[in-house]
């Protein structure tokens, strides 16, 4: 399903978050769009852009002519990582576990079926970059179970991922991330 023609990412996040209120990822088309956005002219880094449209079924909306050979390659890294996660964000239990309206990023976290693997999502924009440390919690992990943080190699006891939360640092005016962990 299509949620909206405003295909601004900052804007795509609010408008994900209260269509998924209602209906499942796998239902949500999510477009990664030029910069500047069309509608808004708002510029926004092409992972931004990604991670925000990772958040359900992905597509790419863009003029790949006008991308240059960095934004290809980055492009072409951001798919491959969505294949890999596609089937956790499509089949897996989401849980929206901080909202951009009320915290100091939006944050969302998809949990396979199996609890094997984890997925979170984060955005934070312009408002919300120096607001502090936030650490969201994540939710419906084993308290007991180790996690393993795929890109840093970290291993995290789920209690504490739920209990203490993780640093999700906010480096920019406008940014976000892509977390992935595997239980142990």
């Amino acid at each position: 399903m299509w949620t909206s023609d405003n295909t601004d990412a900052w804007d795509r996040v609010r408008i994900q978050e209260g269509f998924s209120q209602v209906y499942p990822p796998q239902v949500m088309m999510n477009w990664v769009t030029d910069s500047p956005n069309w509608l808004t002219g708002r510029r926004l880094p092409l992972s931004f852009r990604f991670h925000v449209a990772m958040a359900g079924g992905l597509g790419i909306g863009g003029d790949l002519l006008r991308w240059t050979g960095d934004e290809l390659a980055e492009a072409a890294t951001l798919i491959a990582s969505y294949k890999e996660i596609r089937p956790v964000i499509q089949r897996g239990r989401l849980y929206r576990i901080a909202s951009v309206d009320r915290d100091p990023l939006g944050a969302w976290q998809y949990l396979a079926r199996d609890g094997s693997d984890v997925v979170l999502l984060g955005w934070w924009g312009p408002d919300q970059c120096g607001t502090g440390l936030f650490r969201p919690r994540l939710a419906g992990l084993d308290p007991a179970a180790s996690y393993l943080d795929l890109a840093t190699g970290r291993e995290h006891m789920g209690a504490s991922l739920m209990d203490v939360g993780l640093d999700l640092r906010q480096t920019a005016d406008s940014g976000s991330t892509l977390v992935r962990f595997r239980r142990r």
